[in-house]
């Protein structure tokens, strides 16, 4: 199955749990790069301020086709309890390209609590129901993870098996 692990990353959380599913799925990574400073304080707090409100932003272009892969992880960061902005402009410009997706994310809350409202904004966005999901709170995402890693992999092999 031809796979492509897409994610938006500020600090380097969603960067690292994307490149560890990629690397173990044998999958192509997409960083969706925003157009918008997100850097220091004030990008911090415009980002909040713009996830709540459901607002798009800019992209880079994509290196990767969505079409052309039978799976697409998308992994955000959760930002005022929402969806971040890059993650919804992405869904939204590729939603009709996307044949099975899983989401992941990495958020605030140790449970990983806080990343269900941000799933929910990401199947009603794209359209598709995931597969399967990931979320991941900052002690997990700092210590060891393996465990909570493996068990979404081995999800995604049985439910999206090899074609």
């Amino acid at each position: 199955m031809k796979t492509l692990v897409v994610y938006y990353s500020r600090t380097g959380n969603t960067r690292l749990i994307g490149n560890e599913i990629a690397a173990a799925l044998g999958a192509d990574v997409e960083e969706l790069k925003d157009k918008k400073n997100r850097k220091g304080p004030i990008g911090f707090l415009m980002a909040g301020r713009e996830a709540m409100k459901g607002l798009p932003t800019e992209l880079e272009a994509l290196d990767h086709d969505p079409a052309a892969y039978d799976l697409v992880l998308v992994g955000s960061p959760v930002w005022a309890g929402s969806l971040c902005p890059p993650v919804r402009t992405f869904l939204t410009q590729q939603h009709a390209d996307l044949k099975q997706v899983a989401w992941f994310s990495t958020c605030g809350s140790e449970d990983g609590s806080s990343a269900s409202k941000a799933f929910s904004q990401m199947t009603e966005v794209s359209g598709r129901p995931p597969e399967c999901t990931l979320a991941l709170g900052p002690k997990a995402i700092k210590a060891d993870h393996a465990e909570a890693l493996a068990a979404f992999l081995g999800k995604i092999n049985r439910q999206c098996p090899a074609k």
